[in-house]
């Protein structure tokens, strides 16, 4: 009778090791390309809102309203917060105006003409839903997505709320209108280079030759 002869236990250990040092390579290369993969998505939803923005600037002769996200503008993301620390996160972002009930303002990219087909969502935020962060002056706009390092909760200094990403684009912090100015050239040198106040070490621009996941906003603008 012919004996059989299995697998040793130390021949086991060094298959387990094997595959666990596959793994320890392709997580972390598969993690950082749907990074990059959302970053591309984000980039190209910007630039199909500049479209829509230029367009709608063309029958207009202005740019969309934006309106604070708390003023129900992000009604989207979740329902108008209370006062005080419950203003957190997605409700505080500057944003494109939205219907909500008992006003008039509409999703004015999409109705009543379609200058977008549908409402885009940040996929970096981290409420479910969030649109992208909208600020306008009379001759240009600025559109931003949290980023990688998905910032959307990050704590204000003084612990009073969460100022949401890199460029604070909020009622409570508009450090964001200090930054965007129409009268400099696109991008402007700040919003390039500039380091957060808010957060030392922290760049507003989002850069992957800094790391797939770094500090910075993703933004599109119009100057």
């Amino acid at each position: 009778m012919k004996k059989m002869r299995g697998f040793t236990l130390i021949e086991l250990l060094i298959v387990v090791a094997i595959i666990a040092i596959l793994a320890a390579i392709a997580i972390p290369n598969f993690l950082d390309a749907q990074i990059r993969s959302k970053v591309s998505r984000v980039k190209t939803d910007q630039r199909s809102l500049a479209t829509g923005l230029e367009a709608y600037f063309v029958d207009s002769n202005s740019y969309v309203a934006y309106a604070v996200g708390d003023q129900g503008a992000n009604g989207f993301a979740m329902p108008a917060p209370g006062a005080g620390n419950d203003q957190v996160g997605a409700t505080l972002i500057y944003t494109f105006r939205v219907h909500t009930p008992g006003n008039e303002y509409f999703h004015t990219l999409t109705t009543p003409i379609a200058y977008m087909t549908s409402f885009i969502r940040d996929p970096f935020a981290d409420t479910k839903m969030s649109g992208f962060g909208y600020y306008c002056d009379i001759s240009g706009w600025i559109i931003t997505s949290y980023g990688p390092d998905t910032d959307e909760n990050w704590a204000a200094s003084s612990g009073a709320s969460k100022v949401p990403g890199d460029l604070r684009m909020t009622n409570n912090e508009p450090e964001v209108e200090t930054v965007y100015t129409s009268m400099h050239s696109q991008p402007t040198l700040t919003l390039q280079c500039l380091f957060s106040a808010h957060a030392p070490g922290e760049a507003f621009t989002y850069d992957p030759t800094n790391g797939t996941i770094s500090p910075g906003d993703v933004y599109r603008v119009k100057q």
